[in-house]
């Protein structure tokens, strides 16, 4: 919270809170502000599989409750293991004001069977459902896509029409969104998180070197990497999963040192 602050002086900054329910979630609810230094706070009415799943959802239905009243343009969802180490305006430069901001959107085609939303015969039976659905009220004939879910953005023009479509909880946030994105007609822009390599045969989802930097398999980041691209002027800023103690994280990225002028505010 501290560097994302330090890093975009002035940006407001909503938590949105989906994790178990019980007394942790209370005194989140309750203290939020003060104690995480937010602007604002939303709790998901719904369980925690059910929001981690449906993330697009948890969006919307904030947007429906209090996103509808704050005075934005655009909103970036930064997951609790999304580390950025630059500025929100840098990262997200390549996305335009109104499309929508993707990681990794993909064909389909070129993700493969072994992806696992696509593999297990009842995710596989959402899916099919829901694209059937999406041809038949929606008169969808386009190119299906896949995408990961971190660092995606969102135009309140998009947010304000996907809340009001309301999207059955069909399959999974990474097969929908796309899906809804393109219905919708928004542009799709490309964040870069997760590059596609050259080498023949890879695929966005199996590319052990991009795993190194940004995957969505929970496979952990390793400080040492982080540090190593730090170093390099153009090396990356956005890594997923972080979940290093904060301490160490801290020490490593607030040494002048070891940052790159580009990310020093």
């Amino acid at each position: 919270m501290t560097l994302l602050r330090r890093l975009n002086p002035g940006v407001p900054i909503c938590g949105v809170f989906g994790g178990e329910r019980g007394y942790k979630a209370n005194a989140f609810r309750v203290g939020g502000k003060t104690v995480l230094g937010l602007d604002d706070f939303y709790w998901s009415r719904q369980e925690a599989h059910w929001n981690w799943k449906n993330g697009d959802l948890v969006l919307a239905s904030w947007y429906r409750d209090v996103g509808c009243r704050l005075e934005f343009d655009v909103v970036h969802i930064v997951e609790w293991d999304l580390l950025l180490v630059d500025s929100l305006e840098r990262l997200y430069a390549s996305v335009p004001r109104e499309a929508v901001g993707l990681t990794a959107f993909t064909p389909l085609s070129l993700v493969g069977p072994g992806w696992h939303w696509l593999q297990r015969p009842e995710d596989r039976r959402q899916w099919e459902e829901l694209l059937t659905l999406a041809r038949s009220a929606w008169s969808y004939d386009s190119v299906p896509h896949a995408c990961v879910f971190p660092g995606c953005c969102f135009p309140r023009s998009f947010l304000a029409q996907y809340a009001a479509l309301d999207p059955p909880d069909l399959c999974h946030d990474e097969l929908r969104l796309p899906l809804l994105v393109q219905i919708l007609g928004f542009p799709v822009a490309e964040t870069g998180f997760r590059r596609q390599s050259e080498a023949p045969g890879d695929r966005f989802f199996t590319d052990r070197e991009e795993d190194r930097l940004f995957n969505t398999i929970g496979r952990e980041i390793d400080p040492a990497t982080i540090l190593a691209e730090l170093r390099k002027s153009d090396g990356r800023r956005a890594f997923h999963p972080v979940r290093a103690p904060l301490r160490e994280l801290s020490r490593m990225i607030g040494e002048p040192a070891d940052v790159p002028s580009s990310t020093q505010h």
